[in-house]
């Protein structure tokens, strides 16, 4: 066996020893973040209804938001199965997660050979697949971390041209959210353009059509789940909370801030370098000083109309985004970098500037912001402590026979506990500012006003303290001086 075959052979063990040992980590961790309803409340209506309906209800009779009807239910499907299959556990959905990791390593495998030297594709796998949002969001389980594999297996079949594998990338991609639907609409031009440019006689038309095929499946999929969908439930956003993130911004003012909340998002969590390098690379490529290839522009072209399909969605929304959300943008970028690098960089700065972005992406699990900036908690392994504490502050309210009823929380710790945790059903934590009772938590990112409240020491003491660092839960109670509770 060679030197280089061997060398390869490390890198591989290593990102699967990294991805085991957090599946290791996390085997019994609960639902995190929108986990909770994209995957677990949606999987409990299939699993306890015996799938007898593809159409989610909105609400279920405890009048708790079941449906994300803009986001197709495939994920709660495939879950609800393996619970069928293997039982009813918090384990089913992080083995689930670590099979999809294999797709996705071999997947990323065979896209890079097709792009990169063999002698670099080793250091750009372990760059790709350690990068802290994609690490996280394969340690809770998330869609996300599935939409990424299904987004590397279509990028791969249009290089390669291979329609079958296109077409099942794309039933996985454009099913498990409406990300994924932007992300099929970039792909289906990135096709297009792919073949305009394979093309000797340039035949728009006959590119278009070749271009359409693959997707045919998936589309009729989409119509025919969105017609039922609107058929039972009517229009996504009627009497939901959700309404607001996609009505139109109210002033300027508010799209400017939309828009640096976006531009935090795409470079938070040691992405920045990578942007760094990529504008430095972009001004070469304008200078002529760097010649692309075919498939450098081909990804280029993709990464542009992601791009321009978010800034949409930043002057057309009131949308928050989170890290996960440009998952398959950063991807293609560090791909278009690192292929930028290996392009005009000399050998010796070429490995120098790999383990610069990899150390970068190292210091993602250590970006915690102050309490009043909102975090992306579900793109950093910083959230880690969260499970532990949780429990502990849970099993202090059960010791102390608090009643549930009386208890508010943040994001990610009110609702039933038996959709987060699987057991403890019916133990529901109220949403509002309103109880005797609040737990307060940095990872639930509360409004201003909440937080200014709570140090205020004349309407709220804290009763019991949870901590590991960088996360704490803090359990308040009211004063009898607090006019709300009088």
């Amino acid at each position: 066996m060679s030197l280089k075959i061997k060398k390869q052979f490390l890198f591989i063990f290593f990102i699967i020893s990294i991805y085991t040992l957090l599946t290791i980590v996390c085997w019994n961790h609960c639902y995190f973040w929108d986990n909770i309803q994209q995957i677990s409340k949606e999987a409990h209506w299939f699993y306890q209804n015996n799938f007898s309906s593809l159409i989610i209800p909105i609400q279920n009779s405890g009048n708790e938001t079941i449906a994300t009807g803009y986001h197709p239910p495939l994920m709660g499907i495939m879950t609800a199965v393996l619970w069928k299959i293997f039982g009813y556990h918090l384990w089913v959905s992080h083995f689930f997660v670590f099979c999809w990791f294999f797709i996705l390593l071999y997947q990323t495998i065979k896209l890079l050979q097709l792009i990169f030297p063999q002698k670099y594709a080793s250091w750009i796998l372990i760059i790709v697949l350690l990068e802290a949002t994609v690490l996280t969001q394969f340690a809770i389980a998330s869609p996300d971390f599935i939409l990424l594999t299904a987004f590397v297996i279509c990028l791969r079949a249009i290089l390669e041209q291979k329609k079958f594998l296109l077409s099942v990338g794309l039933i996985f991609l454009c099913g498990i959210n409406a990300r994924g639907l932007l992300t099929g609409i970039a792909l289906f031009f990135t096709n297009y353009y792919y073949l305009y440019l394979q093309s000797e006689k340039k035949h728009t038309f006959e590119c278009l059509k070749k271009s359409f095929i693959p997707f045919l499946p998936t589309l009729l999929l989409l119509i025919a789940y969105y017609y039922l969908y609107f058929k039972i439930n009517g229009w996504f956003f009627a009497d939901s909370s959700e309404a607001g993130h996609y009505s139109l911004p109210a002033n300027f003012s508010m799209i400017i801030k939309h828009f640096f909340e976006f531009i935090i998002r795409l470079i938070e969590n040691g992405r920045i370098v990578v942007w760094g390098v990529a504008f430095y690379l972009f001004i070469l490529i304008i200078r002529g000083k760097i010649q692309t290839s075919i498939k450098d522009n081909v990804l280029i072209f993709c990464f542009l109309f992601l791009m321009a399909e978010y800034l949409v969605l930043v002057f057309t929304t009131r949308m928050p985004f989170s890290g996960r959300y440009f998952i398959p943008l950063f991807f293609v970028l560090t791909l278009i970098t690192l292929s930028g690098i290996i392009h005009f960089f000399d050998h010796r700065k070429i490995k120098i500037t790999f383990v610069v972005i990899l150390l970068f992406e190292l210091t993602g699990h250590f970006w915690i912001y102050p309490e009043k900036i909102a975090q992306s908690w579900d793109s950093t392994l910083a959230h880690l402590p969260y499970y532990e504490l949780r429990k502990k502050c849970f099993d202090y309210i059960d010791q102390q026979k608090i009643n549930y009823e009386k208890i508010s929380a943040g994001f990610c710790l009110y609702g039933d506990r038996g959709y987060i945790e699987l057991q403890h059903a019916g133990k529901k934590v109220n949403d509002q500012f309103n109880n005797e009772y609040f737990i307060y938590s940095n990872i639930s990112n509360i409004a201003d006003e909440w937080l200014f409240q709570l140090k205020d020491t004349t309407q709220w003491k804290p009763i019991q303290t949870f901590q590991k660092w960088p996360v704490k839960i803090i359990l308040f109670q009211k004063t009898f001086s607090n006019p709300l509770y009088e």
